[in-house]
């Protein structure tokens, strides 16, 4: 059977690391990304429970991304896979109480 993804920790680590960039948006989607963000933190009691403003846009970015993605993205960035695989589980898994 063909190697379809290899975990490539010293790629992911590149990846998963993070850098502030600017974007130039219109005022709406601004706007827009504040009312989901808002939208999100209702009903949170805890700092730990809250999203941020990035937190939100960051989700609208990658969200669009489906598996039938993956093989393009990870020709075109090697470690693509293992990053977004490590960003999801961050992004979405709780441990056990």
């Amino acid at each position: 059977m063909a190697e379809l993804v290899r975990i490539r920790p010293r790629l992911r680590d590149a990846l998963i690391r993070r850098r502030t960039i600017s974007l130039d948006l219109p005022e709406f989607a601004i706007q827009a990304l504040w009312h989901r963000t808002e939208i999100a933190n209702e009903g949170a009691t805890s700092d730990e429970e809250r999203v941020s403003f990035n937190d939100v846009a960051e989700w609208y970015l990658l969200s669009p991304l489906s598996v039938k993605d993956m093989p393009e993205l990870e020709q075109a960035v090697p470690g693509f896979t293992a990053a977004l695989t490590a960003w999801l589980f961050q992004a979405t898994y709780s441990p056990p109480e």
